[in-house]
């Protein structure tokens, strides 16, 4: 398996995202991210659709602190969110409920 890059990784979640699930969901998630990728992203969702940007977003509706390698382990099955974030691996302000919300927006294929 190739390793892809965490801005690649954010980037390619708008192809997994799921229109059914997202309702009428208007959200953005912050990516605030340390470690061996530092940087800033997020992924805005409205009017069914999700668009991925760099920098900072203006009022976030949950932004997620992680080092880039947790981020994704997490994403790629190798390591188990929940339990990460359990033990403190990464953080989020705001909406912790659209952190939950995540695997049905974005399917893993």
């Amino acid at each position: 398996m190739s390793k892809v890059s965490f801005r690649d990784l954010i980037a390619n979640m708008t192809t997994a995202f799921d229109l059914k699930a997202a309702d009428n969901l208007v959200a953005t998630i912050q990516f605030r991210v340390t470690g061996q990728e530092p940087g800033n992203y997020y992924l805005h969702i409205e009017n069914g659709k999700c668009t991925f940007h760099e920098g900072v977003a203006n009022s976030p509706t949950a932004t997620i602190h992680t080092p880039s390698e947790v981020w994704i382990a997490v994403s790629t099955g190798e390591m188990d969110g929940a339990r990460a974030f359990m033990q403190g691996k990464f953080r989020v302000e705001g909406d912790l409920g659209l952190l939950m919300k995540m695997r049905e927006l974005f399917k893993r294929s």
